[in-house]
């Protein structure tokens, strides 16, 4: 994996991707030299609403080291530092950021399963357009509504579900889908992503359903009832 480091950054493009989504695009000098995976991610040092200082974590979505920038996808509904943040940033706003950092690999399967609400849409779209072209697989990504949907680059089959209106956390969208979809015997890989209790049980449905240890990455982002940290 890259080695980690503090980079001092600041904004310099704040665009609204769905309702729901905002990419923030910072920029500085050490990006030239920034070097992470798909799927990993950084280390935001924020303020919450005492003036304290807290850490969020985000995934990079993209990353240009000639252009020494990199940007992030927050999702706007939250209630916590992270969100605030963003919902309130302006262009010229300095950021400290720690990273990259996170332990999920690519995987080499040929066919690949990618599970994940809203807030694993940036991990799912670089893993996803990282992918070599003989590879083949699903995604199946839950947002709020059909206004949330995102381009994804890749080989993938990618696969809606809308929650209209419940909570997120709270719907079992996720779950449902899994069952519409055929799992290859062998040659396989499923990553899945998200809240905690909705990543726990896609991941026993996997387990049930024949994938082994090595075949499974999963990674809980949040928990219903705290604060977003990616």
């Amino acid at each position: 994996m890259p080695t980690a480091d503090t980079h001092e950054l600041s904004v310099v493009d704040v665009a609204d991707l769905t309702p729901l989504m905002r990419r923030v695009t910072l920029a500085g000098e050490s990006l030239a030299s920034f070097a992470c995976v798909p799927g990993q991610d950084v280390v935001l040092h924020l303020t919450d609403e005492t003036g304290g200082g807290v850490r969020r974590r985000y995934t990079v979505r993209e990353l240009d080291n000639a252009g020494r920038r990199l940007s992030l996808d927050f999702v706007l509904h939250g209630h916590g530092p992270g969100a605030r943040w963003a919902e309130r940033v302006e262009i010229g706003a300095a950021l400290q950021v720690f990273g990259p950092r996170g332990k999920v690999a690519m995987s080499p399967a040929g066919w690949q399963l990618y599970l994940g609400d809203e807030s694993a849409l940036p991990a799912i779209a670089e893993m996803a357009a990282a992918l070599p072209p003989s590879s083949s697989g699903v995604a199946v990504i839950e947002v709020n509504d059909a206004n949330e949907r995102q381009p994804v680059p890749g080989p993938l089959d990618v696969r809606w579900a809308f929650r209209d209106g419940v909570p997120a956390g709270a719907a079992r969208l996720l779950e449902e889908s899994l069952g519409a979809v055929s799992i290859p015997d062998a040659d396989r890989h499923a990553f899945v992503f998200g809240e905690s209790r909705v990543v726990r049980r896609l991941r026993d449905e996997l387990r049930a359903r024949g994938l082994g240890a090595s075949e499974l990455t999963a990674k809980g982002y949040w928990n219903v009832g705290r604060a977003m940290r990616e």
